[in-house]
């Protein structure tokens, strides 16, 4: 039986909106302000004790089935290897992340922003799935809002491109970490891990 109680929480609409504030506030200063690195971490973790209150912790326990840490890792890896090969051959030119070159200048930073948008992504998947929506529908959710997010921060000056670019890679690589989530017993740890391996990796490479 897992540890996670957030889908039994009694969650207010009101709460969701104020929680959804923090965390698009905290999104916007990430992405746009060199020293809001913080922003989205504190923002997610106000939004989780707005919204899931106490049984928010119920999220941080030790994950389960810890080979699917590495395979979320490898699976994105094999995504963003194969999408971006394609993009190429077809003529794209996707921006690149912004923090890409930076890594030594932020590398203590990554595990705060990260777990900002573990916080951000599966906020979402779990206020979806406490509100009646079914697994699979808040995990697209988590996915598309996750995605289309990035919107800005990768605009490379076409819509059709830069939505293409945000959906194929942060909009699945999304998809991936949920799924790393839910078979770690639902511990916000084992996808935290792996988003964590995938980023420190992307941007040394």
């Amino acid at each position: 039986m897992s540890m996670n109680t957030l889908e039994k929480v009694d969650i207010k609409s009101s709460n969701i909106l104020l929680g959804a504030l923090f965390l698009g506030i905290g999104f916007v200063m990430l992405s746009l302000f060199a020293r809001g690195w913080w922003a989205l971490f504190v923002g997610g973790i106000a939004a989780w004790a707005i919204i899931f209150k106490k049984d928010s912790l119920s999220a941080f326990h030790f994950p389960k089935h810890l080979w699917v840490i590495l395979l979320g890792f490898f699976a994105y890896a094999i995504l963003g290897a194969v999408v971006g090969f394609l993009a190429l051959k077809i003529g794209l030119s996707w921006t690149s992340n912004p923090a890409a070159g930076h890594l030594g200048s932020i590398i203590l930073k990554i595990p705060f922003m990260l777990m900002g948008e573990e916080l951000l992504g599966i906020g979402v998947l779990e206020t979806a799935r406490n509100k009646g929506l079914s697994l699979t529908a808040s995990t697209f959710l988590s996915a598309l809002i996750f995605g289309l997010i990035h919107s800005f921060v990768y605009w490379d000056g076409s819509l059709f491109s830069t939505l293409l670019h945000v959906l194929l890679l942060q909009g699945v690589a999304r998809l991936i970490f949920n799924y790393v989530y839910l078979k770690t017993d639902r511990s916000i740890w084992g996808s935290w891990i792996s988003h964590v391996l995938v980023d420190l990796v992307g941007l040394a490479i």
